[in-house]
């Protein structure tokens, strides 16, 4: 085991506690983003932002997908709304 005293520039420091800052943030992000995926339950909003589908054509669809209303607002089960997606779903088998 080396022992001893090591001299660091401070700029490098510096440069270091920067890149350990922006890491951590970008771990809460990922972490907030997975408990997302998670959710069992989404809003119209989060249903917005997953297809990119207006608000009106999710509530045109809404019994095709699947809802409850709570409190006035539209609520989705994530599985019904991946199980919709899923629904017409097409892969074309490539040719040789």
């Amino acid at each position: 085991m080396i022992t001893g005293v090591s001299i660091i520039e401070t700029e490098t420091v510096l440069l270091l506690i920067s890149k350990i800052e922006k890491l951590s943030a970008r771990v809460e992000e990922i972490a907030d983003e997975l408990k997302q995926a998670k959710k069992p339950y989404l809003t119209a909003q989060e249903v917005m932002d997953i297809t990119g589908f207006s608000r009106d054509w999710i509530t045109d669809h809404k019994h095709d997908i699947g809802c409850s209303t709570k409190g006035g607002k539209l609520i989705f089960k994530r599985k019904d709304l991946d199980a919709f997606i899923e629904e017409d779903y097409y892969k074309s088998k490539r040719r040789k």
